[in-house]
């Protein structure tokens, strides 16, 4: 009678455990084919046509049913971890599928975490190679990542290098409020001057964004605030414009 009951037990107590390998694994795999598709537009896209709106195209078509699985296996997690703490706390035996699938969860959402420019920091030289580097790093520069910045610096990009907007690191820096990557460019001698095709120099960019501590610290560095005409803007735009509907041609 005792083994009966024994035996019912541990039936009742493996039905929930397989209930959650079952829910899980089908997350870990959605959530592994949305973490390659990140991964792939953050490294052979990137390198092979720029800066990327990541995830942008895989929203909008029939995979952004993908998105919905890191926030269900996240919460699976959360539901896992407390049933494993449960468990060991009865000291009840977990199957190597059950650990499996919990250390498969606790992976891939983590490799999801990683910020786009970390594969650019780890395959620096090819990035810094390709023909898109100067747009890559002052693409960089506006997110405030002074660390990726300074390794394309180092890796033969110049400071004097000028994306598709004809700004340089220290426009884009200024208009996305980075004291730390507008600091560093300064120590490297950067024309804190320069204006882009629209005529701004990076004052007028702080300025015009609010960024106050940036304008400060241009302004203790000498930076003049230059602001280009209304017909230098509507001639860059159009430029601009011209020349990214050629390119999709």
């Amino acid at each position: 009678m005792t083994d009966t009951v024994d035996s019912n037990s541990k039936r009742e107590t493996k039905q929930p455990l397989r209930a959650l390998v079952l829910v899980g694994f089908p997350l870990v795999l959605a959530t592994s084919a949305l973490a390659a598709r990140m991964v792939w537009e953050e490294t052979l896209l990137t390198l092979q046509e720029g800066p990327q709106m990541i995830g942008f195209a895989l929203a909008h078509g029939a995979g952004a049913i993908l998105f919905l699985a890191p926030f269900l296996l996240s919460i699976w997690l959360i539901v896992a971890l407390v049933t494993t703490l449960i468990s060991l706390r009865r000291k009840k035996r977990l199957s190597k599928w059950y650990w499996s699938t919990l250390a498969s969860a606790i992976l891939i959402l983590g490799f999801l975490s990683l910020p786009a420019s970390f594969w650019q920091w780890v395959f620096i030289e090819p990035f810094a190679s390709s023909p898109h580097a100067a747009d890559l790093m002052i693409a960089d520069a506006a997110e405030g990542d002074v660390r990726t910045v300074r390794r394309y610096l180092d890796h033969g990009v110049p400071l004097t290098a000028r994306n598709y907007e004809g700004s340089t690191a220290a426009f884009t820096a200024a208009a996305g409020g980075s004291l730390s990557v507008m600091e560093m460019l300064c120590s490297k001698g950067i024309d804190l001057n320069a204006t882009n095709s629209y005529g701004d120099s990076p004052l007028e960019a702080a300025t015009e964004n609010g960024h106050s501590e940036v304008a400060n610290f241009l302004r203790s560095h000498g930076a003049i605030q230059i602001r280009g005409t209304e017909e230098q803007h509507r001639a860059a735009a159009h430029a601009i414009v011209s020349k990214q509907m050629e390119r999709e041609r």
